[in-house]
């Protein structure tokens, strides 16, 4: 039996990479990432490479623009290369917009469909699972995530079995280990794997103007490219928001219309974790 995972980086699906090299022989245990489309900070991929010199083999898969469509044909009656790689922008500009909070469509497509592809590919004999690092306290949609459900992309049960975690417990579990983390979460950030992330509140947008203004100006060429704004409408009295209003609006209290001087300061410590992890 083997044991597959969905490896971003990210403390949650390390944390069930851990929970599964207690458990399983290192051979029977396959840990897949995805870059998101090419959407990730560099410091993420430079630490699935540490990870996976380290710790446990990484395998990197990517999508395709192929994945798009359904018809073969479909990619070159639109002007794509069919095997061509599928990153973050093109899909957005092959569906007319990026992914929302209510519609967040890049996961399936940048992530899910290329690692099912791999498993339908390499673990033909059905003698796998897979697992996740979903837990119910990260939204209200997750809240009752089972432990274990049947999939029908991965055609194998899904196994949820840090879903009732905090990420507090997986920081925790993680450091016990003397596992290393990823670094973007001393830096601040809450949420990382995608850079942004569209579910990203203001606190993160600040840490990204203060820590990664190089994503800043490749989602103003990216928005520029696609015509439509990366985040949804979020500044009061706004209907479309642009990444600079979006930026402006996070340096305001609560409400978004009067700035906070304090929010605006670019100043940052060396060390700013959310979870405790600069003591």
């Amino acid at each position: 039996m083997k044991h597959v995972l969905g490896f971003s980086g990210g403390i949650d699906s390390q944390a069930v990479a851990r929970w599964l090299l207690n458990r399983y022989p290192a051979e029977d245990c396959i840990f897949l990432n995805s870059d998101a489309g090419r959407n990730e900070h560099d410091l993420t991929k430079e630490f699935v490479t540490q990870y996976n010199a380290e710790i446990h083999e990484v395998i990197h898969v990517e999508a395709h623009i192929s994945d798009m469509w359904v018809g073969a044909d479909e990619p070159t009656k639109h002007g794509y290369n069919p095997s061509d790689v599928l990153t973050f922008d093109t899909m957005a500009e092959i569906k007319g917009r990026f992914p929302a909070r209510r519609s967040q469509f890049c996961t399936k497509i940048l992530k899910v469909d290329p690692i099912a592809r791999w498993v339908k590919a390499n673990l033909r004999h059905g003698d796998y699972e897979a697992y996740t690092g979903v837990r119910r306290d990260e939204s209200e949609n997750r809240r009752n995530t089972p432990f274990r459900e049947w999939n029908e992309i991965y055609d194998t049960y899904v196994n949820n079995v840090i879903a009732d975690w905090s990420k507090a417990m997986c920081f925790e579990f993680i450091k016990s280990h003397g596992e290393p983390i990823n670094p973007l979460y001393l830096m601040g950030f809450s949420r990382i794997g995608c850079m942004p992330c569209v579910n990203w509140g203001k606190d993160d947008i600040l840490t990204m103007e203060a820590r990664s203004p190089e994503s800043i100006d490749k989602i103003r060429r990216w928005e520029q490219r696609v015509g439509r704004t990366f985040f949804g409408p979020m500044v009061p009295g706004m209907a479309i928001n642009w990444i600079d209003d979006v930026i402006a609006w996070a340096k305001t209290d609560r409400g978004g219309r009067q700035s906070n001087m304090f929010r605006s300061l670019n100043e940052r410590p060396n060390c700013e974790s959310k979870y405790g992890l600069c003591e």
